[in-house]
């Protein structure tokens, strides 16, 4: 018996210890986690000061709510109104089908301070349009620490990127990594083609190069094959803030980013 009861609490701690992502406390960490009736609830850490809201956040998104749900609203934001996000609510629906790209409908929240008062407010739905969550499989986690000369914080995230210079690959991130690979392997001088690549990695820190600060990446730049590049030589081809760090992407629905 008493073997058994061991077992079980091993089981339970390594539930506790391997299941939650790691974001080290800080923004992202998971506070509560619920199911009931094919309903998930999860709620992260996510303090964001000094947000003015902005027109990127739609007028039926505005509706202050006491609670997460769209019942006794308190108020409503104005353009150039600034809050706090303390957290995030998402809300995912298991008990009805997903669309017609795979994805679970639900609802984006966020726990919201303005002035002296806190509430919530709901800015994506299935019912109310395109259901987003900053966090979407654990976005910006920490996968591990990477040291050289410094100390790199690796986080996840997952985006494409444009690469249209002679660029060098690394093993490492920094300047102290080894060169693996070059991008636009032409002759000096030859302009070349653009060329995608999937970004699986970004460090915390950034780092300031020919006058450039920009964070590393790591991508893979041939099958199977992952290295890291210096992020002020790529772009994207798209509007809002360069990389999906869940931070950029909460100002960026909430305000003019």
């Amino acid at each position: 018996m008493k073997k058994n009861i061991l077992l079980i609490i091993v089981f339970f701690i390594a539930q506790v210890v391997f299941s939650n992502p790691n974001y080290k406390d800080g923004n992202g960490t998971i506070i509560a986690s619920f199911e009931e009736d094919g309903v998930k609830t999860t709620i992260r850490k996510c303090l964001i000061n000094n947000i003015k809201i902005g027109d990127l956040l739609e007028e039926n998104n505005r509706t202050i709510y006491k609670e997460y749900t769209f019942k006794n609203s308190i108020g409503k934001l104005k353009d150039n109104d600034s809050i706090n996000v303390l957290e995030v609510i998402t809300i995912e629906y298991f008990n009805k089908p997903k669309d017609r790209w795979g994805n679970l409908p639900g609802q984006l929240w966020f726990k919201i301070q303005l002035e002296n008062s806190v509430g919530y407010i709901c800015t994506s739905s299935d019912s109310l349009g395109e259901y987003t969550d900053p966090y979407y499989e654990n976005r910006y986690e920490i996968l591990e620490e990477i040291q050289t000369s410094k100390k790199w914080t690796v986080r996840k995230i997952s985006q494409r990127i444009s690469v249209w210079e002679r660029l060098n690959v690394r093993d490492k991130p920094g300047l102290d990594g080894k060169k693996v690979f070059l991008l636009h392997n032409f002759e000096e001088g030859t302009r070349s083609p653009q060329e995608n690549f999937d970004i699986v990695a970004i460090t915390e820190e950034t780092e300031t190069i020919d006058g450039l600060t920009d964070h590393w990446l790591k991508i893979e730049y041939d099958d199977g094959k992952f290295g890291w590049i210096f992020g002020g030589y790529v772009s994207v081809e798209r509007g809002g803030p360069k990389y999906y760090i869940p931070e950029n992407i909460v100002i960026s629905d909430l305000s003019w980013y």
